[in-house]
This record gives C-alpha cells, structure tokens and sequence, in this order.
C-alpha cells in the first residue's frame, strides 16, 4: 500500500506488456504484443497459455473465468478469442 516494489519481472517471450489480470483464484495473467499470453509462476516466471499458434495476433487485454475455464483475450481488431483451459 507504500508503493513499495514487491518483485518485478524481465523475459524477452513478453514484449511490450499491456494486460494485466489477476483472477479470482490468484492467478496473474500477462499479455502483450509477443501474442502471447503468460501466467507469471510463482518463482517470477512465466508460463505460456495461449501464443499465435492458437490464433493470438495484437493481444489488448486478457481475462480468465475461473469456475468456466475460459481465458478470453482481446485483440487489437476488435474480435475476442474465448479459449477452454480445462
């Protein structure tokens, strides 16, 4: 509640970072415009979701529905991504 910096967070996979999300079960949830999604684990790294290879191009912002499963993902030309994680 100081702003005080608690960790922080460098890898070349992400680059340009413009969402974050933290989901209701704790999970944090990166994105950028790598079309990648992360998850950061709990050493600080990431853990790759969803890429362009799973149709990701200009992530914007992402969210995760955790009683669904569903990871949603926005991009830059307006069209949403829904993906199924379970």
């Amino acid at each position: 509640m100081d702003g005080t910096v608690l960790s922080s967070l460098e890898d070349p996979a992400l680059q340009w970072p413009r969402c974050i999300h933290m989901s209701e079960t704790g999970q944090l949830l990166v994105c950028g415009y790598s079309n990648n999604v992360f998850q950061v684990d709990g050493e600080g790294g990431l853990v790759t979701l969803a890429s362009d290879q799973d149709g990701l191009n200009g992530t914007e912002s992402v969210y995760y529905i955790a009683r669904t499963g569903m990871l949603i993902v926005g991009h830059t030309s307006n069209d949403m991504l829904l993906i199924n994680t379970k």
